[in-house]
């Protein structure tokens, strides 16, 4: 073929000598990733900028990536593993914050304004709730302005990430404009967490800054990230901080250091490709090979990459070329 699809289109021909459903597998996995390169990965943002190391064709990128690995065994748990990938595409991060805004946030004022949900003029005074409300983003992956305009919340002038604020803001400053602007309710809101560990410095900061109500919501969540964060919240000592993660990715869907029960069968072998790659890669990374804090994330966020998915399908070296290069802050 002219098309440079030589590792996919072998296991699409050949009949492997092993294993009879692999020339089939192979023939639906190329048919399904095809239709998600249309529909989902082309929005994926880092590959669109411009750049002679990074094709945004992402059956060509795939095909590379491929090509990182020489045993035919790993380059096949490779392939299948983009199956059990969780993309969240511009759609579904949309949703998300819908959801978190009808289902959470407003339940949340309700119940704290102690609101008759049937009475004549509970839309005014759910109103009156939310402009007292700071809804603010953990970090600044979470595009605070992209949810206020879906949802139709207003906010606040200031809309700084905590995490920022922890490390740059006066904490004088800070209640000086939650007291000017009469807030009452601070709302915390980040896109994904793998480990926890910054959402939970940034809640811890923001605890010891404001008095009143904090509503935690992360939109996806690894599952040791939720735990870290309810145990967190049990260590500050307050009973006016209410967590609510939107989805949280249970440790089945993350490849860990060793099998748990109800994991895919492929992680066995994914492992070992992982292992793999990350020699190619030839960096020293926190988790190694499966991704920051060892939280071996498979999902991978349209505006970029977590570095808690393993650097297998991100990072970008002389050696490794990923499938899903990683928008880097340094």
């Amino acid at each position: 073929m002219s098309d440079g699809l030589n590792i996919i289109e072998s296991w699409q021909r050949e009949e492997h000598p092993t294993d009879s459903k692999r020339r089939n597998s192979a023939v639906r996995l190329r048919s399904l990733y095809e239709l998600l390169a249309s529909h989902l990965f082309s929005q994926y943002e880092p590959t669109k900028i411009a750049s002679p190391r990074i094709t945004r064709d992402f059956l060509f990128r795939l095909e590379r990536w491929l090509e990182g690995l020489k045993n035919d065994d790993d380059r096949w748990a490779a392939f299948r593993s983009i199956e059990y990938l969780f993309f969240v595409g511009q759609g579904e991060i949309e949703e998300l914050y819908r959801c978190a805004h009808d289902h959470l946030l407003v339940k949340w004022l309700v119940e704290l304004e102690s609101l008759d949900i049937f009475s004549p003029d509970i839309e005014s005074r759910l109103q009156r709730a939310l402009k007292v409300c700071w809804p603010c983003p953990v970090t600044d992956s979470l595009r605070i302005n992209g949810f206020l305009h879906l949802t139709g919340l207003k906010g606040q002038d200031l809309r700084p990430d905590w995490m920022s604020l922890s490390k740059l803001g006066s904490p004088e400053k800070i209640r000086a404009y939650i007291k000017k602007e009469g807030i009452k309710y601070l709302v915390l809101l980040e896109d994904f967490v793998g480990s926890g560990g910054q959402i939970s410095r940034a809640l811890k900061f923001a605890a010891s800054t404001f008095d009143g109500p904090i509503l935690v919501v992360p939109l996806i969540i690894c599952a040791p990230g939720d735990r870290k964060i309810k145990k967190d919240i049990i260590a500050i000592g307050r009973k006016n901080i209410s967590y609510e993660p939107m989805l949280i990715l249970d440790d089945t869907c993350l490849v860990s250091k060793t099998a748990i029960s109800g994991e895919p069968k492929l992680f066995e072998q994914l492992r070992k490709a992982l292992k793999t790659s990350y020699k190619h890669i030839g960096a020293t990374l926190d988790g190694e090979e499966f991704g920051w804090k060892y939280v071996g994330s498979l999902a991978v966020m349209y505006s970029n990459c977590p570095n808690n998915t393993p650097p297998m399908f991100y990072y970008k070296s002389l050696n490794w070329k990923p499938v899903f290069p990683r928008a880097a802050r340094n």
